[in-house]
């Protein structure tokens, strides 16, 4: 076998060699370099645009006013702004933005109703809606700037009339809600007419501001589509009268 010699000097350089190929391989990857910021064009030289704040989710602004002071005032229904007022009816009373003045409180016998600011005003007798309008003048007069009044009605009075005479079934009758009721309908309630009735010859009798009034009603004309209408009010009292022919 022929053996080959290695001079040390030869022997050196070859393992330099190996050694700098593996440190080649177990290098670090190549730094990328950093991204660049879009400078923003209204801003100072030198300075760079933020980035955007996230959006945050709105919220309704909280009321600092007391709950109802602002509340929409209500309208009043036909029927009910048309009910007339007696005594023992409890209302409700409301200002706008005046929650001081919204008050409840009870028709007193005289008719009088006692509110904040105005003391005892006379309302029986007047519509819910003329009522309203009344209050808000006395307020407006002194007290309050062009007001925003609403009055309804709480509860109702003991609301009866009673028909006697030549009817089928004389008595008492409960007037239901704020409809309003005629005369015929209330002769209706009462089973009609009797056969010797006199349909011309009706009385009713009613209070109006603690006196007594006679009203003569014909209802023979209320028959008639142009003939009118009579209403029968709480409290009154219809005799009908009977025919001797």
């Amino acid at each position: 076998m022929f053996a080959q010699s290695f001079s040390p000097i030869g022997f050196s350089a070859l393992l330099f060699t190996a050694v700098a190929f593996l440190q080649s391989l177990s290098a670090a990857p190549p730094v990328l370099p950093a991204p660049q910021i879009q400078a923003d064009p209204t801003a100072p030289a030198g300075a760079f645009r933020s980035a955007p704040a996230p959006a945050q989710e709105s919220r309704p602004a909280t009321a600092d006013k007391p709950l109802g002071s602002d509340a929409p005032i209500p309208t009043l229904v036909a029927g009910e702004g048309d009910y007339i007022l007696s005594s023992g009816d409890t209302l409700n009373l409301m200002v706008y933005k005046e929650p001081d003045l919204n008050m409840q409180s009870k028709i007193a016998r005289d008719g009088r109703v006692q509110l904040p600011l105005l003391g005892e005003v006379k309302v029986a007798g007047m519509s819910v809606r003329e009522a309203q309008e009344h209050i808000r003048k006395l307020l407006n007069a002194d007290y309050v700037v062009d007001p925003q009044v609403y009055l309804n009605i709480v509860s109702y009075t003991q609301r009866k009339f009673t028909i006697i005479g030549q009817v089928t079934r004389p008595g008492s009758y409960e007037l239901q809600g704020t409809e309003s009721l005629g005369i015929l309908e209330a002769v209706g309630m009462a089973g009609g007419f009797s056969r010797i009735a006199d349909t011309k010859n009706i009385t009713v009798k009613r209070s109006v501001e603690g006196k007594t009034q006679t009203i003569k009603v014909n209802t023979k004309k209320l028959e008639d589509p142009q003939g009118g209408s009579f209403d029968v009010l709480p409290g009154d009292i219809i005799t009908v009268g009977e025919s001797w022919y």
